[in-house]
């Protein structure tokens, strides 16, 4: 068996590389080890369950496979559609949507991952509210609960989707999962400013 991590990279507004929405997750290989074809097919399985899941075969997303704990950590594949069409959105960059996931007990911290979603790019019209809608709940969760096209199902029943501890080396499938109902703030997905309003006094 071998673990493998997954970066999925979303370019917003352009493409610089500080304006990527990015997540990461890990995926076990049940049997022989995954050889570079494999993980090129799995990456592409990857990308069309992100436009699927956002609504949207326009834009581009890229996947890259890694060993889990090679040193150096070279990527092992790549797959990239729609290069260099941008996402948009005329909500704020920063708001994000947590799906949370683990394996068999939610207390356990080496068994539990999240990742950060942005409803706010979904087809639809999904907007930002005080707090998530239903449906941008509803379209958190299904990266998890939808049937043949979300994280449990890719790569069929030789891959398992779930938690890497890089404490204690080990790697939890995740059975269960939650998206509450409050907004996360992803500073790291900000856009620059651009202009700047000042004000000096004296007295």
């Amino acid at each position: 068996m071998a673990v493998q991590r997954f970066t999925v990279q979303m370019p917003v507004y352009d493409t610089m590389p500080r304006n990527r929405f990015i997540n990461t997750f890990h995926m076990e290989r049940v049997g022989a080890a995954p050889g570079d074809g494999d993980l090129e097919g799995m990456c592409a399985d990857i990308v069309a369950m992100w436009q699927t899941r956002y609504g949207n075969a326009s834009k581009e997303v890229r996947c890259t496979a890694y060993d889990v704990d090679a040193v150096p950590n070279y990527p092992r594949a790549t797959v990239v559609v729609n290069e260099g069409l941008a996402w948009v959105t005329s909500h704020p960059h920063e708001v994000a949507l947590c799906l949370s996931y683990y394996g068999n007990y939610s207390g356990n911290k080496n068994e539990r991952g999240r990742m950060y979603l942005a409803p706010q790019l979904a087809a639809g019209g999904i907007g930002i509210s005080e707090r998530p809608s239903a449906a941008a709940i509803d379209f958190a969760l299904k990266f998890f609960s939808e049937s043949n096209a979300s994280l449990p199902d890719l790569g069929g029943v030789d891959w398992k989707f779930g938690v890497w501890s890089r404490n204690l080396k080990t790697f939890a499938q995740a059975h269960h999962a939650w998206v509450d109902d409050e907004w996360d703030t992803m500073r790291s997905r900000g856009l620059r400013a651009t202009t700047r309003a000042t004000s000096d006094r004296e007295g």
